[in-house]
């Protein structure tokens, strides 16, 4: 794709959106915990002891010290100290007081002029872990006294480069709580929930994955979900389950699965992906798994923290930069908010290597856990959307499936319809065959074979008989002739019928004008209309040679173009002509083809003009 100002602005937000990113996360961090109005304790002593009770501390070296306290910085290279503050109250302000703790690492026990007032859970090993908890002791104010009172705070840290003491405040609770509840939110409660919905999630789309295996998106995004909420539990579970040292291994190691699987997921999302990238990027998460063969935490620690998550930093910058190479080259809306979350998860991460490694002010706490919430949020909308529109395609392809079998159940029965019929048509013919061969043989031999017999025979009564059995074998032939399915068609069926007639018009000397044009399809003639057809005719014929005293015949066929054109068969000689129905010649033949015509649906006309006698037999569109 040319580079182009319109092609490039996407990627010119991005940058901006990135250094905008890191400027407020990195550079000028805003803070969402605003301290109590009131003054923080920021002087006190501390010294390096084990002891479990305040005890025997007097007799310790103290030494003094600026709050916060964090103790790679002032290199205390012990595990516990107990750190002393002196204060003046006025203790009848509020009944209920409280020490607030904004940050410490990672167990405090707090002592108000030497009576145990609480702490954040078990200081053996495992020790208790509060890290990303702010702790709030509440005491009674009868426990203060006038003048200087003294707090003493037992901290306790599983490695001792990760030991910090904040600032801490002692006043009524009422001026404590919220604060200390609002952190306790964003801090625990916020993760807490989103880490529970991330594992119910996890079995949702794992059990998508079971049952669609080849849509391996869903089984990746589940494990990502998975391995991310089991990072997180190290944020606030406070007595862990497990020994510090593969509870620190735990921890490392999800981190880098989450970058793994994160570029496993993107690959087969957008579609595109390196292999050999993949098995890179698998080889050395299974590499890095050997943090739990470490010998102890320092080893975990430092080669965690240092090394472990350089590579991630590495490997976060490829998924990112590979969505904006795919992105580059299909313009994939979805793609461009895949790289709208995945900068910030970036940069948080980021944020949070140099936090754990000393390098920034650790007070701040860890922050990739909140770049989860849009990435989750996002990613699961897409596969939501995907898991939707899998239905509606599938529903859509039953409702096309069923019209299809519809169709087709349609086009069986035509089928089987058109079978039948045909079948039936079949039999039909066969029967029809048999007819015309035994009416043929039998009655139509008999009667040629009487002819012949007369033929010998002189005298008017013979030639009478002769003549008669003559007609009767014509009839017999149009019988036979309406029973023939070749001359199922009107054209066909005339055409036979002027062979028929032509004899016996030659006979009396009457000339045939045959003007039979091209008809449209009126449908298949059943034997019963092609009889009655046949019979109208040959009755007007007869008609013209028994009582016209005619020299000329024309039998004609069209189209009539009317409002509803219908095909007719024009019958006209030049003879004298008929009486109507109240005439007294007007015979039987004449009302047997008005029967015949209504029989099939169709009309009869009589004309007489201009010295011209004309039959008309006007038929619909569809014979029946």
């Amino acid at each position: 794709m040319a580079l182009t100002i319109r092609n490039a602005l996407p990627f010119v937000a991005l940058f901006l959106y990135w250094l905008g990113l890191n400027y407020l996360v990195l550079h000028a961090p805003i803070s969402f915990f605003d301290p109590p109005d009131i003054a923080p304790v920021t002087k006190a002593v501390v010294t390096s002891s084990d002891n479990s009770t305040p005890h025997g501390l007097a007799s310790h070296d103290w030494e003094s010290v600026d709050l916060p306290d964090d103790w790679y910085q002032s290199q205390r290279q012990e595990s516990e100290h107990w750190y002393q503050a002196f204060l003046s109250v006025s203790p009848q302000e509020a009944a209920v007081w409280a020490i607030y703790i904004p940050s410490v690492t990672h167990n405090a026990a707090v002592y108000v002029n030497g009576i145990w007032v609480g702490q954040g859970g078990r200081f053996e090993d495992p020790v208790a872990r509060n890290h990303n908890r702010p702790l709030l002791f509440r005491f009674s104010s009868q426990l203060l006294h006038p003048g200087e009172n003294t707090v003493l705070l037992r901290v306790s840290s599983s490695f001792h480069e990760q030991g910090l003491l904040d600032q801490f405040y002692v006043a009524p609770a009422s001026e404590l709580v919220p604060a200390h509840q609002w952190k306790s939110f964003i801090r625990i409660d916020l993760i807490q929930w989103f880490t529970l919905i991330m594992y119910v999630m996890a079995a949702i789309l794992f059990a998508f994955w079971v049952a669609r295996p080849q849509d391996k998106t869903y089984g990746l995004f589940a494990l990502l979900l998975f391995i991310w909420g089991t990072h997180n539990l190290n944020l606030f579970v406070v007595e862990i389950p497990t020994s510090t040292h593969f509870w620190e291994a735990m921890t490392m190691s999800t981190l880098g699965w989450i970058v793994v699987v994160m570029i496993f997921f993107n690959h087969r999302y957008v579609g595109q992906g390196s292999r050999m990238i993949e098995k890179v990027v698998l080889l050395f998460a299974c590499m890095g798994s050997a943090i739990f063969l470490l010998p102890d935490i320092q080893s975990i620690l430092h080669l965690g923290y240092r090394v472990w998550d350089s590579f991630l930093v590495v490997f976060g910058s490829y998924a990112l930069f590979h969505l904006a190479k795919v992105f580059w080259r299909t313009r994939d809306s979805d793609v461009y908010l895949m790289l709208l979350v995945g900068i910030p998860i970036l940069v948080f991460g980021l944020h949070d290597i140099l936090t754990v490694n000393n390098l920034r002010d650790r007070r701040d706490g860890l922050t990739i856990q909140y770049s989860v919430i849009p990435a989750a949020l996002l990613f699961s909308f897409f596969l939501v959307r995907r898991f939707v529109q899998s239905i509606n395609h599938a529903e859509e392809l039953a409702t096309t499936l069923e019209a299809r079998v519809k169709d087709r159940e349609g086009e069986l029965r035509d089928q089987y319809d058109k079978l039948n019929h045909l079948e039936q048509q079949r039999v039909l013919s066969d029967e029809r065959e048999r007819i015309m061969r035994d009416m043929h043989d039998g009655i139509g031999g008999q009667l040629v074979s009487v002819i012949a017999l007369l033929q010998d025979h002189s005298g008017e009564v013979f030639c009478r008989i002769r003549k008669r059995v003559q007609q009767s074998l014509v009839d017999l032939r149009f019988v036979i002739d309406s029973l023939d399915p070749v001359l199922s068609d009107l054209p066909t069926l005339l055409g036979v019928m002027r062979e028929r007639l032509q004899s016996q018009l030659d006979a009396v000397s009457i000339e045939l004008d045959w003007a039979v044009s091209e008809l449209p399809d009126i449908g298949v003639l059943t034997p019963r209309a092609s009889l009655h057809i046949m019979r109208i005719v040959q009755e007007g014929v007869a008609n013209t040679i028994k009582h016209s005293g005619a020299s000329r015949l024309s039998i004609a066929s069209y189209l009539d173009a009317g409002e509803v054109p219908r095909v007719v068969i024009a019958l006209s000689d030049n003879g004298s002509g008929f009486k109507d129905n109240d005439g007294a010649e007007c015979g039987r033949g004449l009302s047997n083809m008005r029967y015949r015509a209504k029989q099939i649906g169709a009309d009869l006309l009589f004309e007489q003009r201009d010295g011209e006698t004309r039959v008309c037999l006007i038929l619909p569109r569809k014979i029946t």
